[in-house]
């Protein structure tokens, strides 16, 4: 009883929060405006599986400096949760190590499948007049990206992006090799391209272009080199580099505009990004809000708006060096050292106030089916079931990206030294755990 107290009291906490704190904050990051006009459409079935959607935007959309700190808290608070679970059964030793171990390798088995399966994002609606694009996003072809081109183009047209540049690192071949009859005149070609000095820029062009003759070259000379060939040359998340050029520098050397925004590269300071904001508008410099998007997670919550005009093609709207919008579902968060300690409770409490109500009532509609279907079933037995599904579904994992390894094998670095290794890791896991688990029980 005391658990459906306990599980009650959650929702009620939940509900309170989203009634007093929630709006959907939709902003401009360029003004800091909300943009009550513009409409961010989930999928209809997000209802029915919402706990996937809320773990997904959770992680995806964490700042990358963030992983660690709340990886340790969500494994202390299981590893608690597991041997107190335990306890109250009072199960012997043996069975207490079976639910830590069943319950962190769970938590880790389910992080690693929000982040690549394609749980589909929000699609930006009300946008009529405005030309929708993204100018960094990555395939296989880079080292630590698991998309194909098709599948990056299929992601760019559900979040409602009508215009991209695919980015590879140090590469176009993902471009290069996109069939001729696709009818992709929407999307366009670029890279991001490592300079002698450290820092990558982004080179976008109308048209195909041979990225080595941009190699080994200073920030200054690739920028007069890309101009020279009529192309774009953007900073990317500048305040990544504790070393770099100041952007000052760079807009002596010719550079046409910044990221300002990058869902991946979120450890900004808010002084910084208005500085960058600041020179631009100095200076008549692009602004975009970017995806950088390397195949984790099908969403994103940023949108690059620019007027449409006569002429719809992007890169002659982009060489005007328009006015642009960054539209950005900015969520509201903290990065004190008390969220950390209570991470997966954070999780619960961020997610109330930055979500509608219907979204997070579905999420605990949906663990109360779970639990009432399992309720009968013996823990011991149901840790057993749980285990050889899940190494089916990991021996599937493995087989899905062995196949995607074989578009890029030369290239691409995160499949072959942390996906698959990973992957093959939790298979032998799951199968360890089946095995351990009484058939008895």
């Amino acid at each position: 009883m005391k658990k459906v107290y306990f599980f009650v009291l959650l929702i009620l906490v939940s509900v309170t929060a989203n009634v007093l704190f929630y709006s959907p904050n939709i902003v401009d990051m360029v003004t800091g405006e909300k943009l009550s006009g513009i409409v961010l459409q989930w999928p209809v079935w997000r209802l029915f599986i919402e706990p996937f959607y809320a773990l997904s935007y959770y992680i995806i959309g964490m700042d990358s400096g963030s992983y660690w700190a709340a990886g340790i808290s969500w494994f202390f608070w299981i590893i608690l949760f597991a041997f107190l679970f335990a306890k109250s059964k009072k199960e012997n030793i043996k069975n207490t190590v079976m639910y830590c171990a069943f319950f962190v390798f769970f938590f880790v088995s389910v992080v690693c499948l929000v982040m690549s399966l394609p749980i589909i994002g929000a699609k930006i609606t009300n946008v009529e007049g405005y030309k929708v694009v993204d100018v960094h996003s990555h395939t296989i072809e880079s080292r630590d990206s698991i998309s194909t081109v098709m599948s990056s183009i299929a992601y760019h047209n559900m979040q409602g992006f009508t215009d991209f540049f695919v980015t590879d690192h140090d590469n176009t071949k993902s471009y290069n090799n996109i069939p001729a009859d696709m009818g992709t005149d929407h999307v366009f070609p670029g890279v991001q391209i490592k300079t002698k000095d450290g820092q990558t820029l982004l080179l976008l062009s109308q048209y195909k272009f041979r990225y080595e003759e941009y190699r080994d070259m200073s920030i200054k000379d690739l920028i007069k080199a890309a101009h020279s060939d009529n192309m774009l040359v953007i900073a990317p998340y500048w305040w990544e580099y504790d070393d770099s050029v100041e952007p000052e520098q760079l807009v002596k050397w010719g550079i046409d505009g910044f990221e300002i925004y990058n869902y991946r590269h979120l450890n900004v300071s808010e002084e910084y990004r208005q500085r960058i904001i600041d020179i631009c508008k100095a200076n008549n410099l692009l602004m975009f809000g970017s995806t950088d998007w390397h195949g984790m997670g099908y969403m994103t919550n940023v949108w690059t708006l620019v007027k449409r005009t006569s002429n719809n093609n992007i890169f002659n709207l982009l060489t005007k060096k328009p006015e642009t919008k960054i539209v950005v579902h900015k969520t509201k968060s903290s990065h004190s050292f008390i969220r950390y300690v209570f991470e997966p409770f954070y999780f619960l409490l961020a997610y109330s106030v930055n979500m509608p109500l219907k979204y997070v009532m579905s999420f605990y509609m949906f663990i109360l089916i779970i639990a009432a279907l399992t309720y009968k079933l013996p823990t011991l037995k149901l840790i057993r079931i749980i285990s050889l599904y899940m190494s089916f579904v990991f021996c599937i994992y493995t087989f899905y990206f062995v196949k995607m390894l074989t578009y890029s094998f030369f290239n691409n670095i995160v499949i072959p030294e942390e996906i698959l290794p990973i992957s093959i890791l939790l298979v032998f896991i799951w199968l360890i755990l089946w095995g351990f688990c009484d058939k008895e029980n």
